[in-house]
């Protein structure tokens, strides 16, 4: 449940397993990415088959639907398994990986359907819809 899930993820991040966390409300898991990635000035890998979906959803539906209860979490190699313990029994994946690059790339089943540098999707992102 969504209230389980808050629950646990306020004790992981009181616990100090958490280094990052945003919400997948405004933009789906592609937006939360791309903010995460602008806030920390890092590149990121993800695997969209990692996501716990649906079977059969399309990709844009998987990377831009808002969820207020699904959560993007950045976790140190070194806590890894003191944060699955922590969410143990909810819905969780790891579906990626920052990298010191500054590239975020977005895998999908058959193709990279995200491929850019952090400083473009910024500027795109600060831009009124209208001129993007």
């Amino acid at each position: 449940t969504a209230r389980a899930s808050m629950i646990a993820l306020h004790k992981a991040i009181t616990a100090g397993l958490v280094r990052a966390c945003h919400d997948c409300s405004e933009g789906g898991i592609g937006v939360a990415l791309a903010e995460m990635a602008f806030s920390g000035d890092v590149g990121a890998t993800v695997a969209l088959a990692s996501i716990p979906c649906e079977s059969g959803m399309r990709e844009d539906y998987i990377l831009f639907s808002e969820s207020n209860s699904r959560f993007i979490v950045e976790v140190e190699p070194e806590v890894a398994k003191m944060f699955e313990e922590a969410v143990k029994g909810l819905p969780f994946a790891w579906i990626g990986e920052t990298s010191p690059g500054s590239r975020l790339v977005v895998n999908g089943q058959t193709d990279s359907l995200v491929d850019e540098h952090i400083s473009d999707l910024k500027e795109a992102w600060k831009k009124p819809l209208g001129s993007v």
